[in-house]
């Protein structure tokens, strides 16, 4: 306990708490994301690109924690945790709220009409799907500061470990959702080819937001089960 306290007291501000805050600017920009997709499925383009700017800002102020975390972790600072697993995690976890930019833009892109229903329920079904693993990838973050407050128990490191398969159970459902909406999309004759290419980006790198948010739960893993 006094070992991280000190910790604490040297940085000032604690890296684990400005962790906490990089995951959590990630999980607003992927609810933004869904707002944004759910606007362009019914041609609310506007608002789309309103949304998109939100979620620009929302990645910059993450590079911004990102790099005071940097900033908070010298080579010459003892932490409860190995410094690279530390910086190992962080770098997938800054790729959710990449990703979200990146998808968001996307949308930007080229305007859609009349989208087919059953592409717009899957992309909907995606998003859910990536909201919840976020939303439990989050949970997972919270777990940090119990585990520093009871000095990484067996108890508690056990509790946080489990929650990792939900993570990785979740973004393999997204991918399932993904193959199929790749199907539905290479087979409807009624999209232009252009509108094939924009889509099939979009639905990337949606995926990119759970494929990273599974990545940084392994890299938490590793962290914890190597301190």
């Amino acid at each position: 306990m006094k070992f991280i306290r000190s910790v604490t007291d040297v940085f000032g501000k604690s890296p684990f708490k400005k962790l906490h805050e990089h995951a959590e600017l990630a999980g607003k920009a992927a609810k933004l994301l869904k707002e944004a997709v759910m606007a362009y499925t019914i041609e609310d383009f506007e608002k789309v690109n309103t949304l998109c700017k939100k979620i620009e800002e929302l990645e910059y102020q993450a590079d911004l924690v990102k790099g005071e975390i940097r900033e908070h972790i010298p080579k010459s600072l003892m932490l409860p945790v190995d410094r690279h697993d530390l910086l190992s995690f962080l770098k997938p976890q800054d790729s959710i709220s990449d990703a979200c930019e990146h998808a968001a833009q996307i949308l930007t892109f080229r305007k859609i009409s009349n989208l087919p229903d059953v592409i717009k329920k899957d992309m909907e079904c995606l998003v859910n799907n990536i909201i919840d693993a976020i939303d439990v990838y989050e949970g997972l973050v919270d777990q940090i500061s119990e585990l520093l407050l009871t000095s990484f128990s067996k108890k508690e490191v056990q509790e946080s470990l489990e929650i990792v398969p939900r993570i990785e159970n979740l973004e393999h459902q997204c991918d399932l959702i993904e193959k199929r909406l790749y199907k539905e999309i290479f087979n409807c004759d009624r999209i232009d080819p252009v509108d094939v290419l924009l889509l099939v980006s979009l639905i990337k790198e949606m995926g990119e937001i759970a494929n990273n948010t599974a990545r940084a739960a392994d890299r938490f893993r590793i962290m914890i089960l190597g301190k």
